[in-house]
């Protein structure tokens, strides 16, 4: 018979799994990477990751010429008919905002000429 002592209350045997999973990832890192380093500082790779980057991008915009056309055909509107709406918008704003300090312009002039007409009164007899 052995004489086991029992664990304190206070410690758990339940695993930690992210400590696990940290351990096989060191140790993972220490036997891979020094040859991984070899292989990624190559010029071979370096074609093939530029390959790979231009596949990437082709495959990005045919996605995207593909998604619009479908909008269109949906008759839903694409991305480039919202950017283009916001700068009509943007054209809108600018010309009411032109407007408006013109109005503000001639009201003012007309308030001044007013003002001298009538001497200093304004229009109901009052000088102000």
């Amino acid at each position: 018979m052995t004489n086991k002592t029992p664990p304190p209350a206070n410690k758990s045997f339940a695993l930690d799994p992210f400590l696990l999973l940290r351990k096989v990832y060191d140790t993972v890192e220490q036997l891979t990477g020094p040859a991984i380093e070899k292989l990624i500082t190559t010029d071979r790779f370096a074609r093939l990751n530029g390959k790979v980057m231009q596949a990437i991008l082709l495959t990005h915009r045919s996605t995207r010429e593909s998604v619009s056309a479908m909008l269109h055909t949906m008759n839903f509107p694409a991305r480039e008919d919202i950017v283009r709406l916001g700068e009509l918008v943007l054209q809108l704003e600018e010309k009411i905002d032109k407007l408006t300090d013109r109005i503000d312009a001639l009201e003012q002039r007309g308030q001044l000429m007013v003002a001298q007409s009538t001497g200093g009164q304004d229009g109901n007899g009052r000088t102000g």
